[in-house]
């Protein structure tokens, strides 16, 4: 199975392998980020926080329809995504370990959930370290999982104000790399894309 993987996502951008992982499991690691608005659902994906931020959704339904070709049934799109954003981290350097199978697929959205629980943008620390206290994660686990949003590509809105207004807490070389996809000006250049490593290519 580690080959189908292997094969549909060795091309693909890191950050799309690692977002929808890290929003997903918030609330509960059950690919609920993956459901589409219907009838009965109304979609995570159309929260503030997720909307034209998280992507790599058809990374992973491509990756759900091969495994699916050589084993119906049997593994979640959860699994998938867990087995995704170890493979980001591997990719880059990190960490590796072994990623646990057997998560089952939620069948409902939690949009009210994920619009009053994720954390924005510009929080504060102490506002985050509340947030995901309120969920009895450590500081420790608040880290670890901010660091994922370090890894592949951001919309410049999301760091904007770092690289051009926060010059002693930010290298400076790297601040200046960023600054040449993302223009100073609010509203312009809001959504074009940069690498958050120098890893990413």
């Amino acid at each position: 199975m580690d080959d189908i993987f292997a094969s549909q996502y060795s091309n693909t951008a890191l950050d799309d392998q690692q977002q929808p992982k890290s929003r997903n499991c918030y609330e509960g690691c059950d690919a609920s980020i993956l459901l589409d608005d219907s009838s009965s659902i109304q979609s995570e994906k159309n929260t503030p926080n997720n909307l034209n931020s998280v992507r790599g959704y058809e990374v992973i339904d491509h990756v759900k329809s091969q495994v699916e070709s050589n084993c119906p049934g049997i593994v979640s799109c959860a699994d998938i995504l867990a087995v995704a954003a170890r493979d980001a981290s591997v990719a880059v350097g990190g960490s590796t370990w072994t990623v646990k199978l057997g998560r089952r697929d939620s069948a409902t959205s939690g949009l009210s959930q994920a619009s009053n629980n994720l954390h924005n943008l510009r929080d504060s620390l102490g506002r985050l370290i509340s947030l995901f206290g309120s969920k009895g994660l450590s500081t420790r686990y608040m880290v670890a999982l901010s660091g994922s949003h370090t890894i592949g590509q951001a919309r410049c809105v999301t760091f904007q104000d770092r690289i051009y207004y926060n010059g002693t807490n930010i290298d400076a070389s790297f601040a200046s790399t960023r600054r040449c996809c993302c223009p100073s000006n609010n509203g312009d250049g809001d959504d074009n894309l940069a690498a958050l490593d120098l890893v990413t290519p």
